[in-house]
């Protein structure tokens, strides 16, 4: 018995002493803020992102690819890339990103029940071939301020099958480019 005593007795002091050390540490430590933030973001970034977008712009059209594009592969692309935030079905929910039956030909920011970027907003006219190659190819580059956190597609080939699936959501796809 006595050694329980002693083990107990062991552990408690242990357990005090930490505690103690701990108090005391605390009060002789302060931490020391920052007058200014330690990483500071430069007025330089927008000129940054202007220039990103220039590799967008230089996409070349993806009207010839949709014609040979396999829209079962476009399925599974976007079953694993698009999915978690896009829904497909008609009249189907928003998600984090709004839902995406019949988006060619559709109205830019126009899903009803969906807040969009003001960037996306000011964008104006109808999703084309043309629009959606350069969304999903970086989303960023295209839309200034957009919420979609997508890094988005740089295979041209993957782009074509996405796009050739999102054409077949619609109970009358538009026609080819």
């Amino acid at each position: 018995m006595a050694s329980f005593n002693t083990v107990a007795g062991c552990i408690l002091a242990s357990a005090l002493f930490a505690m103690v050390v701990g108090k005391v540490s605390n009060a002789l430590v302060h931490p020391h803020k920052l007058e200014k933030p330690a990483i500071a973001v430069a007025d330089e970034a927008p000129a940054a992102a202007a220039t990103a977008a220039a590799p967008a712009a230089d996409l070349a059209p993806i009207g010839p690819k949709l014609a040979g594009a396999n829209v079962e592969a476009g399925k599974a692309i976007f079953a694993k890339q698009c999915a978690t935030c896009h829904t497909v079905d008609k009249g189907g929910a928003n998600k984090v990103g709004p839902n995406l039956w019949d988006i060619v030909g559709r109205k830019k920011a126009s899903h009803e029940g969906f807040s969009y970027s003001a960037g996306l907003q000011a964008k104006g006219g109808d999703w084309t071939y043309e629009d959606l190659n350069h969304m999903v190819f970086k989303p960023t580059a295209y839309v200034k301020g957009t919420k979609m956190a997508f890094a988005g597609l740089a295979k041209e080939p993957e782009r074509a099958d996405v796009i050739a699936y999102l054409r077949s959501l619609s109970a009358s796809p538009k026609p080819l480019p």
